[in-house]
């Protein structure tokens, strides 16, 4: 009796997707190999150059237009986040872009296992941007607000993608964790309430302490000066120069309040001669010796 020869038994469907995953693997893995480590580094580097470019030169520009007086009502702050954004998104998609041309199923393999590890080992940074993003759309607040959350008190100076940057009462930056703005009570003040004015102004040497004080009730007094905010004065003697920090309500130009300011402090420190030949005090109070006029 002849038996006949068995028939082969064909592949099950598992057995044949595993042996199309290993083919493919083995032909990204393949291409991978072949990519130039120059042609690489450099398209890597070019297109991280022009991310950092988009990145920090469109917030720059923007900080710019504010010191020159433009947008006064500081719309281009969501421009500012936008570049931030945009130049995020550049430098992930270039470094990704080699990877995803020739090994795709690789690339998204990676990019998976890395938004994993993301959130397992640094949460925290997550969180920070997500809330990041949500102020960037400047609906709670915007640069010019007076904001007060947990301890800290200060004018919004800059809305990152990860922090927001306070300027305090004593001329000081605090940069506070995008995520504290969901996580703290938050109280925002008024749009553009307090716009941070600075002005510096040379007066010279011998500016005592007297005329300092003098000086600081005016400025207190000022009409542009934010009332409830601190009033800072920073005077080296060495150098004659004379710092001026504040905040103002105006809704005018800034460059025009320090205008307003430097003139203020030249004119409660500049000399004025009486008729007796004696200089007066910048604040317009003798101090009673009096100090004698240089002849012609």
């Amino acid at each position: 009796m002849i038996l006949a020869p068995a028939a082969e038994q064909a592949p099950s469907e598992g057995g044949a997707a595993a042996l199309d995953l290993r083919v493919e693997l083995s032909k990204e893995l393949s291409a991978l190999v072949d990519i130039s480590p120059l042609g690489l580094a450099i398209s890597i580097g070019f297109v991280l150059g022009l991310a950092a470019i988009i990145g920090l030169a469109g917030p720059a520009l923007v900080r710019l237009a504010w010191r020159l007086g433009f947008d006064r009502k500081r719309r281009l702050g969501l421009a500012g986040s936008a570049m931030r954004l945009l130049g995020l998104l550049i430098g992930i998609a270039g470094v990704l872009r080699p990877l995803f041309n020739k090994a795709p199923f690789i690339g998204v393999s990676s990019l998976v296992v890395l938004a994993a590890l993301a959130t397992l080992i640094a949460p925290m940074q997550l969180r920070n941007l997500a809330s990041g993003l949500a102020l960037s759309t400047r609906s709670r607040l915007r640069e010019g607000d007076l904001v007060t959350i947990g301890e800290f008190e200060g004018t919004v100076r800059d809305i990152g993608l990860l922090r927001v940057a306070l300027r305090t009462a004593a001329g000081g930056q605090t940069h506070i964790p995008a995520a504290d703005f969901d996580r703290l009570a938050v109280t925002v003040g008024s749009r553009r309430a307090a716009v941070p004015v600075e002005a510096a102004v040379h007066v010279g040497p011998g500016f005592d302490e007297r005329r300092l004080e003098g000086l600081r009730r005016a400025l207190w007094l000022c009409v542009f000066r934010r009332a409830g905010t601190e009033l800072v004065l920073a005077y080296e003697p060495t150098t004659g120069q004379l710092e001026v920090r504040m905040d103002t309500w105006a809704r005018t130009s800034v460059t025009e309040v320090e205008a307003h300011v430097r003139e203020l402090v030249l004119a409660r420190t500049r000399p004025r001669p009486l008729e007796g030949g004696d200089e007066a005090d910048s604040d317009g109070e003798g101090d009673g010796e009096g100090e004698e006029v240089e002849e012609a």
